[in-house]
């Protein structure tokens, strides 16, 4: 429940996006009061001259705070923890050096690494006719799952004993994969066990589950598209 006396937040989503499902648990988290945009992504108005006003990257989330912008998820996720965090703050994204260190570490490794392995399989099945994911392109999603299960070697979540930030953002991400390759439970037991603890939280339900049943939903319907 939105928190009263707290601004109206503006934030450009869509409901499949991962980065967009793991700012929108915070706010739900934080009980913020956003407000939507969804720009459509198939018709590239996020590329637009207009949207590229306000987020040169042309990419989404973007949050407006009143006269200030920012984008990409994990800045956006930062700002609201200090900004509006209050002592959630600590708890979701702590500051004691060391732990802060294997937060950024694994958002970090979400950002450059295992959505990237994601967008490479989307992009082209969604704007260029992509008909699946190559066997190079499984074995890259495969390597990824790998180091989520080394994180999780001696964790809870996936960065310490409880659930931070991070955890939203590879969480969102990782739930998204597995429309193109599910985690082998018997390979990867502690991603297993771990996506399924997040998809058991509530926040996960009302917002991150249903958006990647809608990825999922997408991506097959365009290779079932691609393919005739």
């Amino acid at each position: 429940m939105a928190k009263q006396g707290l601004p109206r937040l503006l934030l450009y989503k869509r409901d499949a996006s991962p980065p967009s499902c793991a700012v929108m648990m915070l706010g739900d988290m934080l009980g913020l009061n956003f407000e939507y945009k969804e720009p459509d992504l198939l018709g590239l108005e996020h590329k637009s001259a207009d949207f590229k006003k306000i987020n040169p990257m042309g990419t989404i989330p973007v949050l407006q705070d009143g006269d200030f912008v920012v984008s990409e998820s994990h800045a956006i996720m930062k700002y609201l923890l200090n900004q509006y965090g209050g002592s959630a703050r600590e708890r979701l994204y702590p500051s004691e050096p060391r732990q802060q260190a294997a937060v950024d570490q694994c958002l970090f490794f979400s950002a450059g690494v295992l959505f990237n392995r994601l967008k490479v399989v989307a992009l082209p099945t969604l704007l260029h006719g992509l008909p699946g994911p190559s066997e190079q392109q499984l074995a890259d999603i495969e390597e990824a799952y790998s180091v989520v299960e080394a994180y999780l070697k001696d964790n809870t979540y996936i960065a310490g004993d409880r659930l931070t930030i991070a955890d939203l953002s590879l969480g969102t991400t990782v739930s998204a994969a597995q429309a193109i390759l599910e985690i082998n439970k018997d390979k990867f037991p502690r991603s297993y066990e771990w996506l399924t603890k997040l998809h058991n939280e509530e926040v996960f339900k009302k917002i991150n589950n249903p958006g990647a049943a809608l990825f999922g939903k997408i991506i097959h319907a365009f290779w079932q598209k691609n393919k005739k």
